[in-house]
């Protein structure tokens, strides 16, 4: 168990790089991820749901299995920044989309354009990514803050799913705005629930029951520390980075292929630049938000990682099962999810310190 504890760490320590391989993988050889992508996993109300809606719901299962929930309810006596936070993530992300959008109207290529404007949309409209908690906690952030913007923003993703996929096909034009408003009609609610919102439950109710089981059973589990969970952690986190790397891999497929059988470097450093800049000013209208409030330097940094940090995966899931015949607009999807991983982590070394108090008098 310790070497599997070890294994998880360094590739862990390495997912940017795998994630990039994947993404290369997925240009060089999609047969096998497209194969996946084909397969049927579930239809519910006449809508398809494939397998790599599965997979994401593996992922939010097992960040709602790891997430450490007892102190929660503390939120509930000041809840002014848990508020604040998922009005953040729900309603910035529209705030940027326009401002993009004006400026989208000087490309060259309408298409092009509108392809990067509704990647973006279908990232605005996710919840925040359930690994904001750790960059947030990795910079002295409030750990319970981060996890309840985490838990709060998908609980009401069947609300803000809709609603910012809807404010996306405002800003955009053409197909592409009806392609937006028909997963907002068709899927948006229900790919909420059944892919993010009840994952996340059952995953909290799981991990809840490992961790008191012992407790409730103590003649037949003596050995009590750290419940059930704790000795299976490490092979949780392993079959998670398995399925995140498969996820981001199959997202990426058919995508990337295009991208190098037939370059396109201008559009490519639009979207990465755009991508970026977006990333950057969520980030920094958090961090700006929250002291303008005078939130304490704790709750602000847990402000600022779910102000910059949406789930990706799940924007990528419903752009290529819900936006099949527009392949592109994966691109800026991609591009965000390696950008906020970067910027994730040099954030918390620029942030200013906790101020203390100066000497007495």
């Amino acid at each position: 168990m310790h070497a599997l504890q070890q294994l998880t760490g360094t590739l862990q320590r390495q997912l940017l790089w795998i994630m990039i391989g994947a993404y290369l993988l997925a240009g060089l050889l999609p047969g096998p991820g497209e194969a996946l992508r084909a397969v049927p996993l579930a239809r519910v109300g006449g809508t398809a749901f494939p397998l790599q809606t599965g997979l994401l719901a593996v992922v939010v299962f097992n960040a709602g299995l790891t997430a450490r929930a007892e102190q929660l309810p503390l939120l509930l006596r000041r809840p002014g920044p848990l508020a604040l936070g998922v009005a953040i993530n729900a309603l910035l992300p529209t705030l940027l989309l326009a401002l993009a959008s004006v400026g989208a109207e000087a490309w060259h290529s309408a298409g092009e354009a509108q392809s990067m404007l509704a990647g973006l949309a279908l990232i605005g409209a996710m919840p925040v990514a359930a690994g904001a908690t750790v960059f947030a906690q990795g910079s002295e952030g409030s750990a319970t803050l981060s996890l309840g913007l985490v838990l709060g923003s998908t609980l009401l993703s069947p609300l803000t799913i809709p609603l910012g996929l809807h404010l996306g096909g405002l800003l955009t034009t053409g197909s592409y705005a009806a392609e937006l408003h028909g997963a907002a009609r068709s899927a948006g609610s229900m790919f909420a629930v059944l892919a993010v919102v009840l994952p996340c439950l059952l995953g909290l109710l799981t991990g809840r029951l490992l961790n008191r089981l012992p407790n409730l059973l103590p003649n037949r589990l003596p050995n009590r520390s750290g419940g059930l969970l704790a000795p299976v952690l490490p092979v949780v986190r392993l079959v998670n980075l398995v399925v995140v790397v498969t996820l981001s891999y199959t997202n990426a497929c058919g995508a990337l292929q295009p991208v190098i059988s037939r370059p396109d470097p201008d559009f490519l450093l639009l979207v990465v630049l755009v991508a970026a800049l977006m990333c950057s000013l969520s980030f920094l209208c958090g961090w700006v938000i929250a002291g303008r409030l005078n939130c304490g330097r704790a709750d602000a940094v847990a402000l600022t990682y779910a102000s910059g940090m949406n789930n990706s995966s799940a924007s990528a899931v419903l752009a290529a099962t819900r936006i099949p015949d527009h392949p592109a607009v994966l691109l800026p999807i991609l591009a965000y999810s390696l950008l906020q991983k970067i910027l994730a982590g040099s954030v918390g070394r620029v942030l200013p310190p906790e101020r203390t108090a100066g000497p007495g008098p």
